[in-house]
């Protein structure tokens, strides 16, 4: 614990004095009107033609180290909003926690084993920030967050909210920031029910390895999102989708006719706050006639 709290005041040292996520230039990521709407399968379609490439830095949240590409492409039709992200990653995880047969035991163990993920926030109340271990600012963040071993398989992504306070007030799990201060950070899934579950370890032998989910239908705004991605081997390509208004109050609202703020994360065999970020980006939409005169 106390080397955690360590770690944190260091992050928040860091960040002040060198404001890692700003970057000189301002991130524009400009959407293009298209239609014909991709299919969401994590392939890249002709039609992704149309959008205009955005490389984004991300950077350890930790340190500000390890700074890694990722291209952003974006289109929308009258009432859908359409990303790829595109990502370099040596090792495909694709498991979240399996079921790990132990000879000698002959039983199954669960190791602790992260899957790849993706996440895009945008603002919905309070003074957006990049940074979740903040003594300055307060927020509430719409997070879509792509899991390749847990909803990706059958091509959904997680919905939730994220809550940065310096109260106590919505449940969040606190950490100290080495006496400056704390700060609580509330996880809450949007309402339904998720697109996986845990399966009960099996009782005997079925592989050295099995996944320790099982898929299902989500519901209400847990369906909300789309989301499929695809390894090549080097890369993950990650396509996803959401009506700009789901009707749903646990959901931003994405303005098409004004400029958005958001941001994304990478989690490469990662968990919590070993994951990179970058800064804020404006997403801006082209209007029809603008991408017609293209």
């Amino acid at each position: 614990m106390k080397k955690f709290i360590i770690s944190v005041v260091v992050l928040l040292l860091l960040c002040l004095k060198y404001g890692w996520g700003n970057e000189i230039e301002p991130l524009v990521w400009e959407s293009s009107y298209t239609k014909i709407p991709p299919t969401i399968d994590g392939k890249m379609d002709e039609v992704w033609g149309e959008a205009k490439p955005l490389t984004v830095t991300v950077r350890e949240a930790i340190g500000g180290h390890n700074p890694k590409p990722v291209v952003l492409r974006a289109l929308h039709t009258d009432d859908n909003f359409y990303v790829m992200a595109q990502w370099p990653d040596e090792t495909k995880s694709d498991m979240r926690d399996p079921y790990v047969w132990n000879v000698e035991k002959k039983d199954y163990e669960r190791p602790s084993r992260p899957d790849d993920q993706f996440a895009i926030e945008f603002p919905m109340t309070g003074e957006f920030d990049i940074r979740m271990l903040t003594l300055v600012h307060e927020y509430t963040a719409d997070v879509w967050h792509w899991k390749a071993g847990r909803g990706n398989p059958i091509g959904w992504v997680d919905d939730k909210r994220h809550i940065i306070s310096q109260k106590p007030d919505y449940g969040g799990i606190e950490y100290s920031m080495g006496g400056h201060g704390k700060v609580y950070i509330t996880r809450i899934p949007d309402e339904g029910i998720k697109s996986y579950q845990l399966k009960p370890k099996p009782t005997s032998f079925e592989g050295n390895i099995v996944d320790s989910f099982k898929h299902r239908q989500p519901s209400s705004s847990l369906a909300d999102v789309r989301g499929k991605g695809l390894h090549d081997g080097k890369t993950w390509a990650l396509e996803m989708s959401r009506k700009f208004n789901t009707g749903h109050n646990d959901d931003t609202v994405i303005d098409s006719t004004k400029d958005n703020i958001c941001a994304i994360a990478v989690l490469n065999d990662e968990l919590y706050w070993e994951h990179s970020v970058s800064s804020v980006i404006t997403l801006r939409f082209a209007s029809k006639r603008t991408t017609t005169e293209k």
